[in-house]
């Protein structure tokens, strides 16, 4: 009897210590050097219930097993392939993550609105995640776009960025963020500083016409910028970046100046300021972002002269060209909440408010001031495994002001607004067939003074488009697969529009080869239509209300190498455009001129764009890309194109991991080859205006930038870089010219604050 006792004495004390054991120990290591890898993210989703609940791998690679059912697991950490596994409560195991050096087991959605992985999309897409982003402290669209994309030129001009990819204007390229559309837009760009840099989880770029899944202004290609998500019960991360100034322009500046607004304005430091509270807790997920960004500005002269020899013209002008570069500053606010209802449905909805100022070299006591407001609701339903159903409503107001800088007066000048209801249905007919069928409308208005001619008052125009689309995706086996699609736009004003799109893909190990045929269009926008608005006395700007869509006929060819270490992709592309949208220049009754929107001449444009990626060693990578472009368009027999034919991009990246320490220090260039184009000109001859055209050359050159960044346990992260390494300065600047102030440095700061506060927390239990 004393005996049992002591036994059931000793079971008891040992009892936790077994329990604790029992519970069991997931361990995650380096399938190639069985080293532990910590802070890996890991995803547990209930099998019964389809409840999720996340985890962050210890110092040691390990981490408790504490689901109460069978699950699925799914561990990811960057530079390595996604592992999916199921697991059993109080199951011990270890995970081998494999290296994905190319970024190809990386899920993506824009190229056919389903998830896909990289390597399994029918359309070459390229990748940008928020670790390549952050780790050289990138805070700008622009910069980003021309780090990572051959063929893409920015220029800067008076009212912002001017993007330009693979040949066309950004009128052609769809901007998405979160997969919608954004409201306003300035010579066919849309506000880029709207796009909050520290809040993107990754970016696809999906090239090419893809109008049959996105309709109007996809005609070149899309981009989608997809926000992050918090994956912890609390997220906090904070931080902030600062640049070397461009230009001082006033010195000793004195409150009581009667300009000390104006003076002190060009003057802003170029930093960027941010946080990000998020919560995730099972059911309720709630992410608020906040993000302010103040840029100099600045003036740049041209060291060389730009001569001036008008063709048919007997006159030759030299000119000394110089150039302002506002300042800005932008304030962003945005708020997303997210709720699982049931294991079936799960609701969104989110909102934003961005503030954005133009601080120009007029002393006029007027700056320009934009708002927009933005806001989302979202329905996910799933029917059942293999069918699902999503409702959505997005509404984007964006405004412009101008604003008098002693009174704060606010003059509305502009009003665009988008309202876009949509209905997407996906159905999975056995393993082969994906089925994705979508209806929307999308509702445009206008207001503005640009439609009014001589009134001085907002004139409203509207536009309205029903939209069904359908697509199949088919595996037809492990080596063939095809996605097809077809598009219906009823147009307000133009009618019904087809658009098909045909993509096929053929794996044959290592080569992947892809063919893709689309159409795409675009409607004449508004402004087109029924612009009628003198630029400052110097020309007035005529639309047409008879213009109708211009469409394309894409046709690409690309192969896709892939080894272990290496990946290169070749991709052959045609453009065949009709009834393109342009203008041409003529003069009224009282000789004044006058630019006309017109559907001109057809066009042609063709390129060549090769993408690669090498693994040197293991801690070194070589990336970049070359592009050829050969634009058709033209003026009375001469080419006005300003795109380079010849651009590329390369980037050398060193990356080192030690326990809780990591560096990445980055060396990347962009070329831009030599151009050489007409330009138009307003010129008096013999007493009267007319436009001329004379011929302008710009040699090749490049851009490069390094850039060092050190994490320290996943929660501290240091850039310090600089931009222009070889301080080159362009010999005759214009929009058309890289407007670089030269080298200037800068240094960033991001802080995990949570990830921080669970580090120290594990340190002291360990002691």
């Amino acid at each position: 009897m004393k005996t049992n006792f002591i036994i059931l004495l000793v079971l008891a004390m040992f009892m936790p210590m077994l329990q604790t054991k029992a519970q069991g120990e997931l361990e995650i290591i380096d399938a190639e050097t069985s080293k532990p890898i910590p802070y890996a993210n890991l995803c547990f989703e209930s099998l019964s219930n389809k409840k999720k609940t996340y985890s962050i791998s210890s110092l040691k690679g390990k981490v408790e097993n504490k689901i109460k059912d069978k699950s699925i697991i799914s561990i990811s950490f960057t530079g390595y392939k996604t592992l999916i596994d199921t697991l059993i409560p109080e199951e011990s195991k270890v995970f081998k993550l494999k290296l994905d050096l190319m970024n190809l087991d990386q899920v993506v959605v824009t190229a056919t609105r389903t998830p896909k992985k990289l390597m399994d999309v029918p359309v070459i897409t390229q990748l940008i995640l928020s670790d390549e982003i952050a780790s050289r402290g990138i805070s700008d669209v622009g910069v980003l776009l021309e780090d990572e994309v051959p063929g893409v030129e920015i220029h800067t001009a008076g009212y912002g960025a001017d993007i330009k990819i693979q040949g066309l204007d950004a009128n052609y390229v769809l901007f998405l963020v979160d997969g919608e559309r954004m409201a306003g837009e300035t010579e066919g760009n849309v506000d880029y500083n709207r796009i909050n840099m520290n809040d993107v989880e990754r970016v696809e770029i999906v090239k090419g016409a893809s109008s049959a899944l996105y309709g109007s202004s996809a005609m070149g290609g899309v981009i989608n910028f997809i926000t992050k998500k918090p994956q912890n019960k609390v997220e906090f991360t904070m931080g902030g970046k600062y640049g070397e100034t461009n230009q001082i322009n006033f010195h000793d500046l004195k409150t009581d100046d009667d300009f000390y607004f104006y003076k002190n304005k060009l003057d802003l430091p170029n930093m960027n300021l941010y946080g990000t509270l998020g919560f995730n807790l099972n059911k309720f997920m709630s992410k608020t972002s906040f993000n302010m960004r103040t840029t100099d500005a600045y003036q740049l002269t041209s060291t060389d002269s730009l001569y001036q020899d008008y063709v048919d013209h007997d006159l030759q002008e030299v000119e000394l060209v110089s150039k302002d570069i506002p300042g800005t500053e932008d304030y962003s606010l945005s708020q997303l909440f997210e709720y699982q209802v049931n294991d079936k449905w799960r609701l969104r909805a989110n909102a934003t408010y961005y503030k954005h100022n133009i601080y120009d070299f007029r002393k006029d006591n007027i700056y320009d001031g934009y708002t927009d407001f933005n806001f989302g609701l979202k329905s996910f339903y799933n029917i059942s495994d293999q069918s699902r159903l999503e409702l959505s409503y997005h509404d984007d107001v964006y405004e412009k002001f101008e604003v008098n800088e002693k009174t704060d007066k606010r003059n509305k000048q502009y009003t665009n607004h988008f309202y876009n209801p949509k209905a997407i249905y996906i159905h999975q007919f056995g393993e082969k067939h994906e089925l994705t069928a979508g209806i929307e409308d999308l509702a445009e208005t206008m207001s503005t003074m640009m439609f009014s001619g001589a009134v001085d008052s907002l004139v409203e125009k509207n536009s309205n488009t029903i939209i069904a689309y359908a697509q199949d995706d088919y595996r037809i086996n492990s080596k063939w697969s095809m996605v097809g699609g077809v598009r219906m736009d009823m147009h307000s004003s133009f009618g019904t529009h087809f658009t098909p799109k045909l993509s096929m893909m053929y794996k044959l190990v290592p080569v992947t080869f892809r063919a893709n045929y689309a159409m795409g269009f675009r409607s004449p926008t508004i402004k087109e239509l029924y612009m009628d608005w003198s630029m400052l006395g110097m020309f007035d700007i005529k639309g047409d209300e008879s213009l109708v869509p211009e469409t394309n006929n894409y046709l690409s060819l690309s192969a896709e190498y892939t080894r272990s270490v290496f990946n290169a992709s070749v991709n052959v592309y045609q453009n065949w455009f009709k009834n393109k949208i342009g203008g041409y220049w003529s003069f009224d009754e009282n000789g004044g001129q006058v630019y006309n929107y017109t559907n001109i001449d057809n066009s042609q444009m063709y390129g060549v764009e090769v993408l690669f990626r090498y693994n040197i060693k293991r801690h070194f990578f070589l990336s970049g890309g070359y592009s050829y472009i050969k634009d058709s368009q033209e003026m009375n027999s001469k080419s006005i194109s300003a795109i380079a034919p010849h651009s590329g991009t390369v980037r050398l990246e060193y990356t080192l991991t030690k326990k809780v320490y990591q560096l990445k220090v980055n060396l990347s260039g962009k070329i831009t080859g030599a151009k050489e184009y007409y330009e138009l000109n307003d010129i008096t001859e013999n007493g009267q205006q007319k436009v001329g055209t004379y011929k302008v050359s710009y040699d090749a050159f490049s851009l490069w930038k390094f850039s060092v960044s050190q994490s320290f346990h996943n929660g501290i992260n240091v850039v310090i870089g600089v931009d222009n390494l070889f301080d080159y300065r362009a010999p005759i600047v214009s929009y058309n010219s890289s407007l670089s102030p030269g080298r200037r440095a800068y240094i960033s700061l991001n802080l995990k604050v949570d990830h921080l506060y669970r580090e120290f927390r594990s340190l002291l239990s360990n002691k």
